[in-house]
């Protein structure tokens, strides 16, 4: 319900009938501040904060994903896809899909992390890998460049 009503105020906001491409941005926890502190996620783990328990994260991902199905039977996305899944998220959402595969998983990749066991896995699945932050990501420094390229000019 909460996947289709933030859609149905995203199309409301843009004042169109349908987005070309819809994903799930992200399959770990939303949280329930941005001002968690460094001293309680060292103490309790990455799901202090979570506005959803750990042992539902599955369910609840396979959840989004069955109402962004029907949200494309309604013809509100012309495709649905991920970003930042893993091979294990995208093979345990495959286990409940109806619609497989997912048009896109939108992950980092780049000469510095190329993702080659997702890149693959994808490929064999039908999913096109895009990549985000191409140009190097976080890492992406003139010097990292340097050493990757070894004195070479790209042009």
């Amino acid at each position: 319900e909460q996947t289709m009503k933030c859609l149905d105020l995203s199309l409301e906001r843009l004042c169109i009938d349908y987005v070309d491409l819809y994903l799930i941005h992200w399959p770990g926890p939303a949280y329930n501040t941005m001002n968690r502190r460094k001293d309680v996620l060292e103490e309790e783990g990455p799901w202090a904060y979570a506005k959803i328990p750990k042992e539902n994260m599955m369910k609840t991902r396979a959840e989004t994903w069955r109402a962004m199905e029907d949200a494309l039977k309604q013809g509100k996305v012309k495709a649905i896809g991920v970003s930042n899944f893993t091979i294990r998220h995208l093979k345990n959402l495959k286990k409940t899909a109806k619609v497989w595969p997912p048009a896109v998983n939108q992950v980092e990749s780049h000469p510095l992390y190329p993702n080659n066991e997702l890149r693959d896995y994808c490929a064999q699945e039908g999913i096109i890998l895009q990549a985000y932050a191409a140009l190097g990501g976080q890492d992406g420094t003139k010097k990292k460049w340097q050493e990757l390229l070894d004195g070479k000019k790209l042009i």
